[in-house]
């Protein structure tokens, strides 16, 4: 068997405290906006919306920007000397990274069993940093929103239509994340990894 068809190595881990309540308020946060996002008419139709649609927004536009807050605190966290998570770890982009997820695909596929979650740069450390990309740039193009949409001329503006179509696409990507990522959490738990049990605050 070659290396590539092996187990991971990797163990469950009790993340730091930081760690651990950074994923729970980027996990409320977003949540929220998604299904805020669901009862909210886009700004542009706000005229002759019901009271729940127009709170729904207002709530959206005040509750993406404490999602960007925390998504800053999370990079800045990051880059942090003692932070338990590292950059190569949620972004595996290496050669040996990249053999290292292939390997732990080829390990799913074959023993139809996720690899083990761990603090290690292989496919959930794939997996995680994907999420953080996609929620950043999410947020970053809500941002960009409420920029353009009280300082820059609002709706008039041809930037708002170019960087709402981008924060939707991002919005949509973010439903399937969510829905993987919390689907992926539950057969880990299913399986015997308290994963659960190392992230909670």
């Amino acid at each position: 068997m070659n290396s590539a068809e092996t187990a991971p190595l990797a163990t469950t881990s009790r993340w730091a405290t930081p760690t651990r309540w950074l994923h729970a308020l980027v996990a409320l946060t977003l949540t929220t906006q998604l299904v805020l996002s669901l009862l909210m008419v886009p700004p542009d139709e706000l005229e002759g919306a019901s009271a729940l649609q127009q709170g729904a927004m207002e709530g959206h536009e005040v509750v993406g920007l404490v999602a960007a807050g925390v998504l800053l605190l999370h990079w800045l966290w990051l880059f942090m000397a003692r932070s338990d998570i590292k950059f190569s770890n949620l972004f595996p982009w290496s050669p040996s990274g990249i053999k290292r997820i292939l390997g732990e695909l080829s390990y799913l596929f074959k023993h139809r069993k996720l690899p083990p979650v761990g603090e290690h740069g292989g496919l959930s450390g794939f997996v995680h940093g994907l999420g953080i990309l996609i929620a950043t740039l999410m947020a970053a193009t809500g941002v960009g929103l409420y920029v353009v949409m009280d300082f820059l001329g609002g709706f008039e503006n041809p930037l708002f239509e170019e960087i709402a179509e981008v924060h939707g696409l991002f919005g949509n990507l973010m439903w399937v994340y969510l829905i993987l990522h919390a689907l992926a959490a539950i057969w880990h738990e299913f399986m015997g990894e308290r994963i659960f049990a190392g992230i909670r605050p």
